[in-house]
C-alpha cells in the first residue's frame, strides 16, 4: 500500500507542489441568503474556500478558479466535459474539483470516462454547509489536496470523510451523514490519516473522446405490480437508449419483459439492477422476465455498474456514434 506523507516537511527544504482547485458550487460553497428562512445557497467562490482552509498553503501553492455556483442537480454533462478539458491542460501537480454531493457519483464517473490528463483529479464536497456545526468541507478539501498530490493517486477519484473512492463504485448512501459516501462493491481504495495518504493500486480505466452531443438515455426501474405504462412512452419520447433497473440480479415482470423486447428492436437497452451492490446475472434464472430471457431479447447486461452510471456510459458511447456500441459498453463493464 503506497503512502504519501507531507507532515513535518519544511517549506524551506523543498519547493511546494502546485494544486489547482476548480469550484462548481454545492453544499461546500453554501452561505445563508439575506432573507430570514431562505436557506443556504451556493455563493462561496473558490477563493473563499481556500481562504477558509489556510492549512492548504502548508502543502501546496494553491490556484483557485470558480467554474460555476450551482446545486449539483443543475450540473450538465457538458460542464463536466469542460472541467476535464480544463484539468487536462492545467499546469500543476494535482487538481481538486469541489461540487455538490447529490450527483458526485455520476459526475466523477463521467470524468473517469473523459479525462485524459496525467495529473490526478479529485472530486470532493461537503455534507454540511459552512454554517453548520461540524462542517466537513474544510477537512475534505485538505484530504483531497493530499490525495491529488499523491504519486499513486488514480486518474480520477472521490475523497470524502478521509476515504478515497473509485468513481466506478462510489455512491451516496445517506442524505446527510458525513460518512454518506460508500463503495459497496469493493470498499474504499484508500484512506487519509495524520496527513498521510494510504492508497491501494488501481488499474487504469478506458478513456473516450468527448462527443459533440451526448445522446438522451432514459432510466426506468422495475416496480412491484407496475403496469409498465412508462415503458410504452420511451420510443416516442426521443430517447436514443434505455437503461432498466431490474429486481435482484436483473429481473422484471413478464409483461414488462415483452415491452423491453419491443424497445430493444429499435434502441439499445441495458439491463442493470436496482440493488446497490452485486452483479447482473447472465445465465442462472431462466423464467420469463429473468436475465436469460431478457438477454435473449436483446438487452445488454451492465455487470456491476449501477443504473445511473450505465446511463452515463451509454449516453457517451451513443453520442460518439460508435458502430460497435456493445463492445465499447462491455469494455468498461469488464473493468468494474
Amino acid at each position: 500500500m503506497a503512502q504519501l506523507d507531507l507532515s513535518g516537511t519544511s517549506a524551506s527544504m523543498i519547493k511546494k507542489p502546485a494544486l489547482q482547485i476548480f469550484s462548481l458550487g454545492g453544499t461546500i460553497a453554501m452561505a445563508p441568503k439575506q432573507a430570514e428562512g431562505a436557506g443556504v445557497r451556493p455563493s462561496l467562490t473558490a477563493d473563499d474556500l481556500i481562504k477558509a482552509a489556510p492549512e492548504l498553503s502548508d502543502v501546496a501553492d494553491i490556484r483557485a478558479e470558480t467554474l460555476s455556483l450551482k446545486g449539483s442537480a443543475n450540473l450538465q454533462f457538458t460542464e463536466i466535459a469542460n472541467l476535464c478539458r480544463r484539468a487536462a491542460t492545467a499546469q500543476c501537480d494535482g487538481i481538486v474539483a469541489t461540487q455538490g454531493t447529490d450527483t458526485m457519483e455520476e459526475t466523477s464517473f463521467l470524468a473517469s470516462l473523459l479525462y485524459d490528463g496525467t495529473i490526478p483529479l479529485v472530486f470532493t464536497g461537503a455534507m454540511r454547509s459552512p454554517t453548520q456545526p461540524g462542517a466537513d468541507g474544510r477537512a475534505n478539501l485538505m484530504a483531497s489536496a493530499l490525495t491529488a498530490l499523491s504519486p499513486d493517486a488514480p486518474k480520477v477519484s472521490v475523497v470524502m470523510n478521509d476515504e478515497i473512492h473509485h468513481p466506478y463504485y462510489v455512491t451516496k448512501a445517506h442524505t446527510s451523514n458525513v460518512a454518506a459516501f460508500q463503495s459497496p462493491v469493493r470498499g474504499p481504495i484508500g484512506q487519509i490519516a495524520e496527513n498521510t495518504v494510504y492508497m491501494h493500486p488501481v488499474q487504469p480505466s478506458p478513456v473516450f473522446n468527448t462527443p459533440t452531443q451526448f445522446a438522451p438515455v432514459a432510466l426506468l426501474s422495475a416496480l412491484l405490480d407496475d403496469n409498465g405504462n412508462l415503458f410504452d412512452t420511451i420510443l416516442g419520447a426521443g430517447y436514443a437508449g434505455l437503461v432498466v433497473e431490474g429486481f435482484g440480479a436483473g429481473h422484471v415482470s413478464e409483461s414488462i419483459a415483452e415491452k423491453l423486447a419491443d424497445i430493444a428492436q429499435h434502441i439499445p437497452v441495458i439491463l442493470s439492477s436496482r440493488v446497490r451492490a452485486g452483479s447482473v446475472f447472465e445465465r442462472t434464472y431462466g423464467y420469463r422476465g429473468a436475465e436469460i430471457d431478457l438477454l435473449n431479447k436483446g438487452l445488454v447486461p451492465a455487470g456491476r455498474l449501477s443504473g445511473r452510471k450505465a446511463r452515463i456510459l451509454l449516453s457517451l458511447i451513443l453520442g460518439l456514434g460508435s458502430p460497435n456500441w456493445r463492445h465499447d459498453f462491455s469494455k468498461v463493464v469488464k473493468q468494474v
